[in-house]
């Protein structure tokens, strides 16, 4: 519990050290969005909380019956917007038009499939939606795996520790790094089956999390100093 309360602190100091920063480089739109969506995410896990409640408090115990009761549904239509959010933001950094273009279409088929995949399965409510992890964190790689290919072929590499995109990416390409299997297993998440994977998850996804966000927030603080935006 006090994890999780931490991983929120990080993320809502994430988004406001973010709205600082865009606040002085109102013209780069693809941050701003970007950043925008970190207030969400901060909204979405407080939201979150609402099994825990319907659990501890007798009051709305009536609701263990409905799909309130769990956060899977939550869940997996916010990984797809995730996905689609992390891969959008480092589209917009590229310069080849090609790129650009073979990651427009692969977003549109990604969003798309996953959305199918949910609605002709039966997981939505039951567990987290495998298909969304892996071309998830696919296509994330490649974009940013495009983005560094671009940097180190132009002059940005001399000053990437100036560039935001560069520790937001650091960030994200490590957490869903290490986070991606685990989470294709999640089906394996239950204490009475398996408790090492429950704390193996727990411990790995935490450890990513905290450190994505202070990635982030690094990133923000040291990009803001700096007189010149890029």
């Amino acid at each position: 519990m006090k994890v999780i309360l931490v991983i929120i602190f990080l993320e809502l100091l994430s988004a406001i050290f973010g709205l600082k920063y865009i606040s002085k480089n109102l013209g780069n739109i693809p941050l701003k969005y970007f950043v925008w969506f970190l207030f969400f995410t901060v909204g979405i896990e407080v939201f979150g909380f609402v099994p825990r409640c319907i659990r501890v408090f007798e009051s709305i115990a009536f609701l263990k019956t409905t799909f309130l009761a769990k956060n899977y549904w939550l869940y997996n239509l916010y990984f797809i917007l995730s996905y689609m959010m992390y891969v959008y933001y480092f589209r917009k950094q590229l310069v080849s038009a090609r790129a650009k273009l073979f990651l427009k279409y692969a977003l549109f088929f990604y969003g798309i499939s996953c959305v199918g995949n949910l609605c002709l399965s039966n997981i939505y409510f039951t567990s987290y939606a495998s298909y969304t992890f892996m071309m998830g964190s696919f296509l994330v790689f490649i974009s940013i795996g495009m983005y560094y290919l671009e940097m180190l072929n132009s002059d940005t590499i001399l000053r990437f520790d100036r560039t935001i995109s560069f520790y937001i990416s650091i960030g994200a390409l490590v957490f869903h790094l290490v986070t991606t299997p685990l989470a294709i297993y999640s089906k394996y998440f239950k204490i009475m089956d398996s408790p090492d994977f429950v704390n193996l998850y727990r411990i790995i996804f935490h450890s990513a999390n905290v450190f994505m966000y202070t990635c982030y927030i690094v990133g923000f603080i040291i990009c803001s100093k700096k007189i010149k935006s890029y």
